[in-house]
């Protein structure tokens, strides 16, 4: 009997590639992969072993599956991955506290204390 193995080849905030591996038996295609995910569901037949998805939301899980039908008999695999967040960058101007040398030490008592202050006020 024929089996499937996913894996995964990168994931980012709105891509998923991957490839699939059949083993024991002619897996040669054609392949039916789907993506599920909160804002539909997306299909593809292929030949090849591997795809990607792109255009996704960030942040969110989505189920791959592959499907291949073999001497009458189908079968299947899924894996559930998740998207990675969305990375922002930015500057914030502190206008309310006054710099102290100590900030410049990553590792000082003072910048710790400001940092714990910051992160609790964001």
């Amino acid at each position: 009997p024929i089996t499937l193995s996913i894996q995964l080849w990168n994931v980012t905030s709105t891509m998923i590639q991957f490839s699939w591996k059949p083993q024991g038996g002619t897996g040669d295609g054609p392949y039916t992969v789907r993506l599920l995910g909160k804002s539909g569901e997306m299909e593809r037949i292929l030949y090849e072993t591997s795809t990607a998805f792109e255009n996704l939301l960030p942040g969110c899980q989505y189920q791959i599956s592959v499907d291949v039908s073999t001497c009458s008999k189908n079968v299947s695999t899924s894996l559930t991955v998740r998207t990675a967040a969305e990375v922002y960058n930015g500057t914030t101007r502190i206008t309310n506290e006054d710099f102290k040398p100590e900030y410049q030490n990553k590792s000082s008592t003072e910048f710790k204390e400001f940092e714990k202050k910051f992160i609790m006020e964001v």
